[in-house]
């Protein structure tokens, strides 16, 4: 496993010569190098015309080279990954695109995200399916065992976010892609908050989707997403939307047809932009290393739970295992509101969040109605924890 040049990372990120950034939950801040490869294209679209053929030849040709990447870096095929503008999208394409018929059961974590609920509530509401809800047991986990038991002969799709935004904690998910494969379930991994923090390998977990944006663990542009869809699944997804650039018409026989990779979920024309920042952002984690990056997470995390231990009338959220947890820490401290924590670490340069995270359940389960958010990455280091913890002491000591 490569060492991890933090030096060298930290002035390749401009973010972090102004901020302690501890918000990559929400959106990581993009390398200089990534966003000057978007201006790059920007300028020369204003420059020679977006549909001078041989720029417009070189665009596409290069947007084959993203798939390819994108593909590789999950483990996939270039066929089965089509380009997304989030991972919100990218869900909804496969709920909306499902053959479901009234009465099927989508089995959905308890303490999933609203974009990984939503979409199949709707889908409660049009079609009569019906939306089965496994709790997280009480470290945030969910337990494969718990998955089981829920499962029928109606059930179709059991669908649930690797790495929760709000607990930190990361999920078996090779184990409840086993079990759900061996009961010949299908599996829609949301890696909203994973792509880019996590290796991931589509093959070895044997889901049959994957769902993520670009902005975050990732650190691409805002309007980058990946979907992620098994090969023999792609022809009988409908795609929710169709357009020039997924299908074609033959006025001679009149029928239109559908490309059949998953190219045909994209439709229209590609925001290139977001699909260059893609590429940067690939190809920037691939150098530094996906097993070096989950491991320097791991250790910041470790850090900055136990540093946030010993704050007075602290109270964590998620799983007491920091060995099951990744990233994100939520907390409250009992003597000061969450919000005006925020605002107050802001002064001081130090970027964190508060809110509810559009996670109900778990705000019921913990009896609160908000938290407060550190979402670390391997471009923040243990002397930016220090400092936020010691600037919360002496908040707690006024």
């Amino acid at each position: 496993m490569a060492a991890l040049d933090i030096e060298k990372i930290r002035k390749e990120s401009p973010v972090c010569q102004r901020y302690v950034y501890f918000d990559t939950a929400a959106a990581a801040p993009p390398t200089r190098a990534n966003v000057e490869a978007v201006k790059a294209y920007l300028d020369r679209s204003c420059e020679e015309g977006l549909y001078m053929p041989a720029f417009r030849k070189e665009t596409y040709e290069r947007i084959d080279r993203v798939r390819a990447k994108a593909a590789a870096f999950i483990n996939a095929k270039s066929t089965e990954i089509a380009f997304v503008k989030n991972g919100s999208e990218a869900i909804s394409l496969i709920a909306q695109g499902g053959d479901w018929k009234a009465g099927d059961e989508i089995i959905v974590s308890g303490f999933e995200i609203l974009s990984n609920l939503v979409p199949w509530l709707r889908l409660q509401e049009l079609r009569g399916i019906k939306v089965v809800t496994v709790p997280a047991r009480d470290n945030g986990l969910l337990h494969p065992d718990d998955v089981r038991a829920l499962i029928t002969e109606r059930t179709r799709l059991v669908t649930f976010s690797q790495l929760s935004n709000v607990t930190g904690g990361l999920q078996p998910a090779q184990e409840i892609c086993d079990l759900a494969r061996k009961h010949g379930v299908r599996t829609l991994l949301c890696a909203a908050q994973s792509l880019g923090m996590v290796p991931i390998d589509v093959q070895r977990l044997g889901c049959d989707y994957l769902a993520a944006c670009g902005r975050k663990s990732l650190r691409a542009i805002e309007g980058s997403g990946i979907l992620y869809i098994r090969e023999p699944l792609i022809a009988e997804t409908e795609p929710a939307l169709i357009g020039w650039w997924n299908s074609s018409y033959d006025s001679a026989t009149k029928t239109v047809t559908i490309n059949p990779t998953a190219k045909r979920f994209e439709a229209g024309c590609p925001i290139v932009p977001a699909i260059i920042s893609m590429e940067e952002a690939i190809d920037y984690a691939t150098g530094i290393g996906m097993d070096t990056i989950f491991a320097r997470v791991r250790e910041l995390t470790a850090y900055a739970v136990q540093k946030l231990k010993t704050l007075p009338g602290a109270e964590l959220y998620g799983p007491e295992d920091v060995t099951q947890r990744l990233a994100i820490v939520t907390f409250n401290i009992k003597s000061l509101d969450a919000h005006a924590m925020v605002l107050a670490l802001e002064k001081h340069g130090i970027i964190i969040e508060a809110g509810h995270f559009m996670a109900d359940a778990i705000m019921k389960r913990y009896n609160i109605d908000k938290m407060a958010r550190i979402s670390l990455h391997y471009f923040n280091d243990e002397s930016e924890i220090d400092r936020t913890v010691d600037l919360i002491r002496a908040m707690i000591g006024r």
